[in-house]
């Protein structure tokens, strides 16, 4: 081989050489970022588990904060919730809590928000107004407690924590959860020249009301006439005369809305002595 083939060779040479360790070394940088870029996310997992286990903490009551309530403090949310402190706030189940707070509270809706800096926590809470005093029957016996606007029980130890007195004289025996949703429209459009004092369910689910300006009045069961029901009460309590309201001995009938009937009432029997109203019609 001629010296002139070795000296084209030998530059050759010498650029694969370069080019191998050009590329050698891209790759150890390249590895160097990785490591570096691994390290860095350890680094900030493991602070920010750190800050978020042991900073992310509610030290004491004072960090919570209620809003939206009349009448409930907040060591009485906090009993309610069961909150114990300290408390990580990453333990804390949002959905938990409102859970909790609305079976202990007389409350409609819970609204629960986390704050990390600082570490705090918001209670928002929408109070259940009672309409009216109630009483159901349960396993127990009678329990007396509340309605709220929706037809809701409520018992008595959910309203003294409320601490809202209840100004409607309306009474409501023999509530069941199954009534609730007629009951709520009942509350909502009960005429008030009807002067309802008392809704009375019986155990079969026939309803009767005692009205200062009608006496008393069968309304059947709640079912798709209860509108209906309601547009003829508003009419009779409107258009007959005052003089024309009825005795204890007789009671409308209004089961039948297109058709109101009398009915005869044993005497001395009103609601509000608990008696059962037997049905029979009047000799008129």
């Amino acid at each position: 081989m001629c010296s002139s083939d070795l000296l084209k060779q030998r530059p050759a040479t010498e650029g694969v050489q370069r080019r191998q360790e050009l590329r050698r070394q891209r790759r150890l940088e390249r590895l160097a970022q990785i490591w570096r870029l691994l390290a860095l996310l350890a680094a900030a997992t493991g602070l920010g588990w750190v800050l978020l286990r042991h900073g992310w903490l509610l030290q004491s009551p004072a960090q919570v904060t209620v809003q939206g309530t009349v009448g409930l403090g907040r060591d009485q949310v906090i009993k309610a919730g069961g909150l114990k402190f300290p408390q990580p706030l990453l333990d804390l189940d949002p959905a938990d809590l409102r859970r909790r707070l609305a079976a202990q509270l007389p409350v409609d809706q819970v609204v629960v928000q986390r704050h990390m800096l600082p570490a705090g926590l918001t209670i928002r809470l929408h109070p259940r107004v009672a309409v009216a005093r109630a009483q159901r029957r349960t396993s127990a016996g009678i329990e007396n407690g509340f309605v709220d606007r929706t037809g809701r029980w409520i018992s008595a130890r959910q309203q003294a924590m409320g601490g809202v007195p209840v100004a409607s004289p309306l009474w409501i025996t023999g509530w069941q959860e199954r009534h609730q949703p007629g009951l709520e429209v009942l509350l909502r459009q009960l005429p008030a020249s009807a002067a309802v004092t008392e809704l009375r369910f019986r155990p079969e689910g026939d309803l009767w009301l005692s009205s200062s300006r009608l006496g008393l009045v069968r309304f059947g069961t709640l079912d798709d006439r209860l509108q209906r029901r309601l547009q003829v009460l508003d009419h009779l309590a409107a258009d007959l005369p005052k003089t024309a309201a009825l005795g204890g001995s007789r009671a409308i009938d209004l089961d039948d809305p297109e058709h109101p009937e009398l009915l005869l009432a044993p005497p001395g029997d009103g609601l509000n002595a608990g008696g059962a109203v037997r049905k029979g019609r009047s000799a008129n």
